[in-house]
C-alpha cells in the first residue's frame, strides 16, 4: 500500500520532533553533569573544570634561585585522603613515615597544634642530613577539600640548606606565606557541619 506524499511529510516532521526532543533531552542530561563554576578547579592563572577521576599530584615549589639547591624553598602540596582519617591519624602516620625514609633524624620540635587560614593544623620542625648536608624543615599540615569536596591533606613545608639550620629570615619568610594564606572554599569541618 502506498502513503501519500501528506502522510510521509508527517512521518517525517514527526521523527524530526522525535529526534529534537532526544537532542535536547541529552544536552538538559549532559549539562546537569557539569559541575557548577565553584567547582571548578583552580590555578594561578587559570580555573578549568576537572574531570571526576583525573587525580591532582599538584605540588607548589618556591624557591629562591633558579640553578642549583635554594638556600631556602617553600613547597605546598595536597594528597587526596580517606575522608574518615582525622588530622593526628594522618600526622602520627607522616612521622611515622619520616622515621623510616630520613636518616638520621632529630626533631627539633616535636608535633603539636597550630592554626593555617583559621582552620586546625598540625606543627613539626625537623631536621637531617642528605648527603652529609645538614636539612632543616618547618612543616604545617591540615585538612581542606577540594572542588569536588574530596578530602585532602595539605602540606606546607619550608626547607632550609642552611648549615646552622633555618634562619631567622628565613622562618619570617616562610611564616610570611602561612600567615597570609587564605583558602577558597571552605574547610572540611566547616563544610561537613553546614547543613545541605
Amino acid at each position: 500500500m502506498r502513503t501519500s506524499i501528506y502522510d510521509r511529510i508527517s512521518e517525517n516532521r514527526i521523527r524530526e520532533e522525535q529526534r529534537l526532543e532526544a537532542e535536547r533531552l541529552e544536552q538538559e542530561r549532559l549539562a546537569a553533569s557539569i559541575p557548577k563554576p565553584h567547582e571548578r578547579f583552580q590555578t594561578n592563572e587559570l580555573s578549568f573544570v576537572r574531570p571526576q577521576g583525573f587525580k591532582d599530584k599538584t605540588f607548589h615549589v618556591f624557591t629562591l634561585t633558579d640553578i642549583g639547591p635554594s638556600p631556602l624553598s617553600v613547597v605546598i602540596g595536597r594528597t587526596p585522603i580517606d575522608g574518615a582519617m582525622d588530622l593526628e591519624t594522618m600526622a602520627q602516620q607522616l612521622l611515622a613515615d619520616l622515621k623510616k625514609a630520613l636518616s638520621h633524624l632529630e626533631w627539633i620540635e616535636p608535633l603539636s597544634p597550630a592554626e593555617v587560614a583559621g582552620t586546625e593544623a598540625r606543627r613539626v620542625e625537623f631536621k637531617w642530613r642528605q648527603q652529609g648536608q645538614l636539612v632543616h624543615q618547618l612543616q604545617l599540615m591540615f585538612l581542606h577539600q577540594d572542588e569536588h569536596q574530596q578530602p585532602l591533606l595539605m602540606q606546607i613545608t619550608g626547607t632550609s640548606n642552611d648549615p646552622k639550620g633555618m634562619t631567622a629570615q628565613e622562618r619570617a619568610a616562610f611564616y610570611s606565606v602561612v600567615n597570609t594564606l587564605e583558602l577558597r572554599v571552605p574547610p572540611v569541618d566547616d563544610a561537613q557541619e553546614t547543613p545541605a
